[in-house]
């Protein structure tokens, strides 16, 4: 029968590799998704959106991977434990080389992961900006479509009048 540590450590290596690599590929996405916002580009906003919940999807398969890994080393290095060590944890008691590697696997994700939460950050606020532009022309275009008419002023226009105007918008 194989040992536990060598057969699921290769394992999750490659699982933490994969994840640090969709977590780059969130970051490279982010990045477009931003110049659609400032291009106020919506179908490339949809498109931006729709890859970045399959990214989302596939680094949550991989989260509950890397947990179920985590879980049978922590079985194999410690046997009474009665839940999965935090990676940390797991890769200090694991022998040399898996230990270095899966410490450095560790922290490049660490920092992919930061790095996305900052981006995002960067993101929202972008939208929320975008939102509060496009709102402000809603509101103006549709205050700039009321007419007062003549009727006199804190009167309600009677309904019969009419209103007719134009707008020119240009960018």
């Amino acid at each position: 029968m194989a040992n536990p540590i060598t057969k699921h450590v290769p394992v999750l290596e490659t699982v933490l590799k994969q994840s640090a690599d969709r977590h780059e590929q969130l970051l490279t996405l982010m990045k477009r998704q931003r110049e659609c916002l400032r291009l106020a580009d919506h179908h490339g906003v949809s498109e931006c959106s729709r890859l970045e919940n399959a990214l989302v999807q596939a680094i949550g398969d991989l989260e509950k991977r890397r947990l179920e890994l985590v879980a049978q080393l922590t079985q194999a290095v410690d046997p009474k434990a009665i839940q999965p060590m935090r990676m940390r944890d797991l890769a200090e008691r694991l022998p040399e080389p898996a230990r270095g590697r899966l410490l450095v696997l560790r922290e490049q994700l660490r920092e992919r992961i930061t790095q996305v939460k900052e981006q995002s950050s960067v993101t929202r606020r972008a939208t929320e900006a975008l939102l509060n532009h496009m709102q402000g022309l809603v509101q103006t275009l549709g205050n700039a479509g009321r007419a007062s008419g003549y009727a006199p002023a804190n009167q309600p226009q009677p309904a019969s009048v009419q209103t007719l105007g134009t707008l020119k918008v240009t960018a």
